[in-house]
């Protein structure tokens, strides 16, 4: 999670529409299907590096309900210590090469005080926890009849990833899954033997060719990993896409390749997840 990719990007210019509230036991922004539909699934969004705050975050989750009719939550499993929004413009001005060099020490200095921190308070070994507790309370509680799904993205990712492994800790008391159906775009610190390796239940992943976090070797190699498994997954490769670029890419031109191939991400979880839900009996 240390590529300047992971904290670089753009602030989506659009209004969340959802509200908030505490979800077993956790601050969440929740988006609801329009009025006067019902949920068909719930979808848990476990954000990047930016967390719930990040009104990309939010808003992206408001796609997902109202594309699809989905209940959307979007807990702060980092409670509260996510990268602030700020860390993006001084990861922007460290790297743009017409700026003056006598100002990088001061926003490498800004980078750091931002980027240390959100490492310590948001190691995989502190957030897993709230992320399978989170989904054990989900399943104990919500309506039966309503499949889950799991989108993560960046940080993210490989939380994803991990529920889908075939462990205690993905499985409730009962040896339930605690999800359905799992999507992942531009996923961080992946392991690709290990993590990808022991994948067992279903999973789609979008990423970009340009990726600075997961390169193309890994891709193929997981690629290569998911086609001898019996069990349905898909990787869909975005050229030119960065790490990032479903959620913090440039919304400012509707028709320009970042736009859309952030909105075929989009397309690409919402059709995965209906995929997936369509086969449960």
């Amino acid at each position: 999670m240390s590529c300047p990719q992971c904290f670089s990007g753009h602030v989506n210019p659009g209004a969340p529409t959802g509200r908030w509230d505490t979800v077993h036991g956790l601050r969440t922004y929740i988006a609801t299907p329009p009025a006067g539909k019902s949920p068909k699934a719930i979808i848990v969004i476990i954000p990047d590096a930016f967390g719930v705050d990040f009104v990309n975050n939010q808003i992206l989750a408001d796609h997902y309900a109202s594309a699809a009719d989905y209940l959307v939550y979007l807990p702060d499993f980092m409670n509260g210590s996510a990268a602030p929004v700020r860390t993006m413009i001084s990861m922007a001005h460290l790297w743009d090469e017409t700026g003056s060099w006598l100002s990088k020490p001061y926003y490498l200095l800004a980078t750091m005080l931002d980027f240390v921190p959100f490492l310590i308070r948001n190691r995989f070994g502190v957030c897993w926890p709230r992320v399978t507790g989170f989904l054990k309370d989900l399943q104990q509680h919500k309506d039966a009849a309503l499949p889950v799904g799991i989108a993560g993205f960046c940080w993210g990712g490989l939380h994803t990833v991990r529920l889908t492994h075939n462990t205690v800790e993905t499985k409730t008391d009962s040896g339930r899954a605690l999800a359905d159906a799992f999507f992942t775009a531009h996923p961080s610190s992946v392991d690709v033997a290990q993590d990808i390796g022991n994948v067992a239940r279903p999973l789609s992943i979008a990423i970009g060719d340009d990726d600075a976090v997961m390169g193309m070797k890994q891709v193929r190699q997981a690629e290569s990993i998911l086609e001898g498994k019996d069990v349905d997954t898909s990787v869909v490769i975005y050229p030119g896409a960065k790490h990032g670029f479903s959620i913090r890419a440039s919304r400012a031109e509707p028709d320009s390749k970042e736009t859309r191939q952030a909105e075929e991400a989009e397309e690409q979880a919402i059709a995965w997840f209906k995929r997936q839900f369509s086969m449960i009996e």
